[in-house]
């Protein structure tokens, strides 16, 4: 079969990006020549400045290049390269530049050297992951630790060695191949000194691996202790009892004491043997430089070794032990990469066979659906059904009924796919549903009833999982929406969507135009009385009062309502209106109510985050304040608590929050305030701002605020569906019901699902099976939380959509409606058994 993923690092780096590599080792070549230009011009300048004051003046070749072998094998030098013949001046202004500039042309070099390494780790990354994906997504099942464990290993473990997978074989190439030039340049200049260089090195590399396998070991017996300190407080927690019943603590620290020192002696005797290590590498490597400088001090006595050829030697033997140094480290780190690989390899091989052997048989379009001896266990639910056997031809209509509806789930996801049989063989058309491919068997047999959302539009929702032509997805998405009964939700977040007039002036200009149809059609049904219209002179009875005052969407952060209390405009205005200590005269009633409704709420209910004035982290804040001016000190009060009281006040809505809190003369003086707010709004301002204005599209606002141009009563019962059933018949009338749609498949939805409740949840993902027209729908969840009205006309929306395919419907109960016309088969559950209803059509034989 192959191996999933290479498990050797240089190997995989090679694979992943040749060419790469090959540019790399051209850089590292490149650096390569310069270091030895930049040694010998070392030696160079180090010999002229040590010569006397006509050093300078001998004549000489610039980037001269000659070898010079021992005297006895060759008496003469060979030149690789004559140089570039210069004056003594230009010389030595040439030598002392191009000292200085190597090392700028090497760093630059390594930056080019690094942006290939990240780019091969980028690659290497993808690749890994990939192959992980692949096999994931090709399997037809498996269980959640599985693929938590290959998970975690190709996310956090590949991110966490990114880098070094990335460099694994171009460091080493890189540290070998300076840590080898150096060594040749000093056996170039003497032999002498290159043998005594190699011997240290070697000694280095030997001390350097030898703590490397001691930090190891020191690593294990830390664990050991671990282990060990936590078995004996484990045992000093069982005695906890007989301690002090018997009173024997000083028995037991002592006991206690003396476990914990001899679990760390193994720990102390690895530690002091790692120090010494430690210690040795240090010294041997900080030897080898010392030590060519030493013997070729010596050695210039009797041999001709100038004093620029010592200088340019111990610069490479420090090179050479640097780069000693990081070849042992990098080897520890390049283990440590291997080891992940390892570990991820042998977690996805028996994953890709089971793929191999599986996932690979195609399902026919209609067939029997057989179940033999198939009995099967779900850890989620605790759901259990054993030895059934069934046999149901499709196309036809079934319904899984049941006490818990606990079997009749277990049953639909083994009919689905979802859920491999522990025992026995499900088949569909002849093919073992276990051997299908999955993204074909979800084509065949759609399952619906885990509606997980993704980020995104509530139309790439609706459509995740369809590869349908572009042209027909539009109609198949229209028609799934009605079926599931979505087109209601479509169209309310279109309404509560906004738009830019600037590029649909046509359709802001429609809307303008619709809101006179719909305020008359309102009036002529007389249900104008369930909307308060705006109005510059009167207030919005259902608006809070931050937004009577403002009278207009802010536009940006300005004006927002959590900022409203301490822009200093509006408190100026609320200051000229004298509305500062009437609206923290509101505030503190407010914070009042709320403290004494929810004192016995927990903070992280959802009924505190619905319907409370202020957030859980808020409450002891404003418990406080409140209790401070329970007390009236007034020393204590400041100017942050009247700013965080008015923030309440302004947020408040008579007819949503019911305190009895709005007097009809605060009404009045928040219209005066509201007609000095545009009167004064400084020119800088303007633009955070849209004002209401009846004649114009205002941006800011939602459609339906726009059509309307009021508010919907939120205190008179059926005032929100009575509204839009008459706003939705102008938009149809008028033709603008289906833009209005397309804002709400265009409006984002919560991953969380927030902003939906659990029946519209389970309806998209109805929606998403019905797109894909698939051979047989396995539906369940969907009826969850419907009224009975509601779950008759879904089921006989769906059944008949589906005529000539395949309907599994998991339902707690089957109503007459429902059974209009028969199901062809009906599996009732009892205590987890599996019965047969006998219908007028018999298409199955059951027995459990």
């Amino acid at each position: 079969m192959g191996a999933v993923i290479e498990r050797d690092p240089l190997r995989l780096a090679w694979k992943t990006s040749p060419a790469r590599h090959l540019v790399g080792f051209g850089l590292l070549a490149l650096a390569g020549f310069l270091i030895l230009a930049g040694l010998d011009l070392v030696r160079v300048i180090v010999d002229r400045a040590t010569g006397g004051a006509d050093a300078w003046n001998a004549p000489a070749s610039f980037l001269r290049i000659a070898l010079s072998p021992p005297a006895d094998l060759w008496p003469d030098s060979l030149v690789l390269f004559p140089g570039f013949a210069l004056s003594p001046e230009a010389f030595a202004l040439a030598a002392i530049a191009g000292v200085l500039l190597i090392p700028v042309l090497i760093g630059l070099i390594l930056v080019a050297f690094e942006w290939m390494a990240i780019g091969i780790g980028l690659r290497m990354l993808a690749r890994t992951q990939s192959a992980a994906l692949d096999v994931i997504l090709k399997l037809p099942s498996a269980s959640h630790d599985e693929i938590a464990m290959v998970t975690a290993l190709a996310a956090r473990g590949l991110a966490r060695e990114n880098g070094v997978l990335g460099s694994s074989l171009l460091i080493p190439v890189k540290l070998g191949g300076m840590i080898g030039l150096a060594c040749a340049y000093t056996f170039v200049m003497d032999w002498h000194l290159g043998a005594v260089l190699a011997v240290v090195l070697a000694l280095g590399i030997v001390v350097s691996a030898r703590r490397s396998l001691l930090r190891f070991d020191a690593a294990a017996a830390r664990h050991r202790e671990g282990d060990e300190a936590e078995g004996v407080f484990s045992a000093l927690e069982h005695r906890l009892p007989a301690l002090r019943a018997h009173g024997t603590a000083p028995y037991e620290r002592d006991r206690v004491r003396q476990a914990l020192i001899g679990g760390h002696r193994p720990v102390m005797r690895e530690e002091y043997r790692l120090a010494f290590t430690e210690a040795a590498a240090a010294a041997v490597l900080m030897l080898a430089p010392l030590a060519v400088l030493a013997l070729g001090a010596w050695f210039s006595q009797t041999r001709p070794l100038t004093p620029g050829t010592v200088a340019s030697c111990v610069l490479a033997a420090a090179l050479a032990a640097y780069g000693t140094r990081e070849v042992v480290q990098w080897h520890r780190l390049i283990m440590r990469a291997r080891a992940l690989l390892i570990d991820l390899g042998r977690s996805l091989a028996p994953l890709k066979l089971r793929a191999a052997l599986k996932g690979k048989v195609s399902l026919p379009e209609n067939g029997a659906l057989v179940a033999q001896g198939v009995s099967a266990y779900d850890p989620a639910s605790g759901a259990r059904i054993a030895s059934v056997n069934l046999t149901l031809a499709f196309p036809s209509h079934v319904a899984l009924v049941g006490d818990g509806d606990a079997g009749p789930r277990l049953l639909a996801a083994l009919m689905s796919g979802q859920l491999p049989p522990s025992v026995g063989r499900l088949t569909y058309g002849g093919v073992d549903l276990a051997a299908a491919d999955p993204v074909e068997r979800s084509q065949r047999i759609a399952f619906t009833g885990s509606a997980v959302l993704i980020e995104g539009s509530l139309k790439d929702n609706l459509l995740y999982g369809c590869s349908a032509p572009a042209g027909e997805l539009g109609h198949r998405l229209s028609e799934a929406i009605a079926i599931a009964g979505l087109d209601r939700l479509t169209h309310a977040r279109g309404l509560s969507g906004i738009i830019d007039p600037g590029r649909e002036p046509k359709f802001a200009a429609a809307i303008v135009e619709a809101r006179r149809a719909t305020q008359a059609a309102l009036a002529a049904e007389k249900l104008d009385r369930f909307v308060d219209p705006f109005s510059a002179t009167r207030y919005n009875r259902y608006a809070t009062l931050g937004e009577n005052l403002l009278f207009g969407k802010p536009i940006g952060d300005s004006f927002q309502e959590d900022r409203l209390a301490n822009h200093p405009f509006v408190r100026a205005i609320l200051e000229a209106n004298e509305l500062t200590k009437p609206l923290a005269r509101m505030g503190l009633s407010i914070a009042t109510s709320m403290i004494e409704i929810f004192s016995e709420i927990p903070d992280g209910s959802p009924l505190f985050d619905r319907f409370s004035f202020f957030s859980a982290a808020d409450r002891p804040y404003f418990q406080d304040l409140v209790d401070r001016r329970n007390e009236q000190r007034r020393s204590d009060q400041t100017a942050r608590d009247q700013e965080r009281l008015i923030g309440l006040a302004l947020r408040y809505n008579e007819s949503r929050h019911r305190l009895g809190l709005l007097e009809p003369g605060l009404e009045e003086r928040i219209l005066v305030a509201r007609a000095d707010f545009a009167r004064m709004l400084p020119v800088s301002l303007k633009s955070a701002i849209e004002f209401y204005d009846e004649a114009r599209f205002c941006a800011a606002a939602s459609i339906q605020d726009n059509l309307l141009f009021g508010r919907i009563a939120a205190d008179q019962a059926g005032a929100l569906e009575a509204v839009q059933e008459v706003t939705r018949r102008v938009l149809t009338q008028r033709g603008l019901d289906g833009e209005v749609s397309r804002i709400g498949l265009d409006t984002p939805v919560d991953p969380q699902g927030d902003d939906l409740t659990l029946t519209e949840a389970a309806a998209i993902d109805l929606v998403r099976g019905l797109v894909r027209r698939p051979s047989i729908l396995v539906v369940q969840r969907a009826l969850d939380g419907l009224p009975e009205a509601a779950a008759n006309k879904l089921v006989t929306n769906l059944r008949r959509a589906l005529v000539g395919r395949g309907l599994i419907l998991v339902t707690p109960a089957i109503t007459p409606t429902m059974d209009q016309p028969p199901f062809d088969a009906v599996i009732h559950f009892e205590r987890g058994e599996p019965v047969m209803d006998r219908r007028s059509r018999r298409l199955e034989a059951l027995s459990a």
